[in-house]
């Protein structure tokens, strides 16, 4: 059975998470009954709201009516990108995700947001999890967390420990509350879709313990993610001097960490990954190093900079 969310609290799981749900809100809602839901949820607070349509299906201009028609009856600021299709099968989801977080970064700032809120739930964290296991790579944190910085945004998910996909989909139906369905969530066209598809083939009761266990995991790693991110910060307010990699022994994670902070979706081999090194350490205080086609990282002074 299902937990009893019916009675859930906003206000309260904004209070446990210490995040002033007075502040400014930018919300990304997709038309999807997870972000409508959450829509729903703040619909009186100190909200805008930001959608996307990728007309990626024939059917995304009900989404995007959907959430127009809400923010309008609710009396909601809300910003609407419409983008061209465009056929790049294979790495879509990254150009969606790339496109979806400049677009918040751009409302964000113009708007004066505190904060972005986004609808993901425990599926997605679960997803997200077993895709990381699945990388074999080395990771300090399974799933994705309820709070983080990321484009230079303070992000939050104040869903993604509080709700199954399907116990929101009850309450939406229950509460009446307008939403629409993608169809191709359910195509085993990317990885994502493979996993969400499985996922739906095991127990509400095997989800719960699969969920438990990479939450386990994350706290067996805490003290070390822990003492990434206070190097992390000590290294931010030297403005990323350079000379603070040498000789460190986490230059590896705090790489990683900063290229995962101010840029999207830059692949990280190892080689590249030794290669970056190489730039912030060597001897050249000026210098500039391609990370891909669209993101260069600049020393200037010895010390690291952001281009786009």
């Amino acid at each position: 059975m299902e937990n009893d969310n019916f009675m859930f609290n906003i206000e309260k799981q904004f209070e446990i998470d210490n995040i002033d749900i007075n502040k400014k809100m930018l919300l990304g809602v997709s038309g999807g009954p997870d972000s409508m839901f959450l829509l729903n949820l703040l619909k009186n607070k100190n909200i805008v709201v930001a959608h996307i349509n990728y007309n990626k299906r024939e059917t995304s201009k009900i989404d995007e009516e959907i959430v127009i028609d809400f923010c309008k009856k609710n009396n909601i600021k809300c910003f609407v990108l419409n983008l061209k299709k465009h056929n790049e099968q294979g790495n879509f989801q990254n150009i969606a995700r790339i496109q979806r977080y400049e677009f918040f970064k751009k409302i964000y700032d113009e708007e004066k947001c505190d904060y972005l809120i986004l609808a993901h739930h425990k599926d997605d964290f679960l997803e997200t999890a077993i895709m990381q296991e699945n990388s074999c790579r080395k990771v300090l944190y399974y799933g994705i967390k309820p709070k983080n910085f990321l484009f230079e945004m303070n992000v939050y998910r104040p869903l993604i420990f509080a709700f199954w996909k399907s116990e929101i989909l009850n309450l939406c139906n229950q509460d009446k509350l307008p939403y629409a369905l993608d169809y191709t969530n359910d195509l085993d066209i990317y990885t994502r879709n493979a996993i969400r598809n499985r996922l739906k083939q095991i127990s509400l009761e095997e989800k719960v313990k699969l969920l438990d266990s990479f939450v386990t995991k994350n706290l067996k790693n805490k003290e070390l993610e822990t003492l990434i991110q206070n190097k992390f910060n000590e290294w931010r307010q030297k403005e990323f001097d350079c000379n603070f990699l040498k000789d460190n022994n986490l230059w590896k994670n705090l790489i990683y960490k900063f290229i995962n902070t101010y840029f999207l979706n830059v692949e990280l081999s190892s080689s590249k990954m030794e290669g970056i090194y190489q730039f912030i350490i060597s001897n050249n205080r000026t210098a500039r190093y391609k990370l891909d086609d669209k993101n260069i990282l600049f020393k200037k002074k010895n010390v690291l900079k952001i281009s786009k």
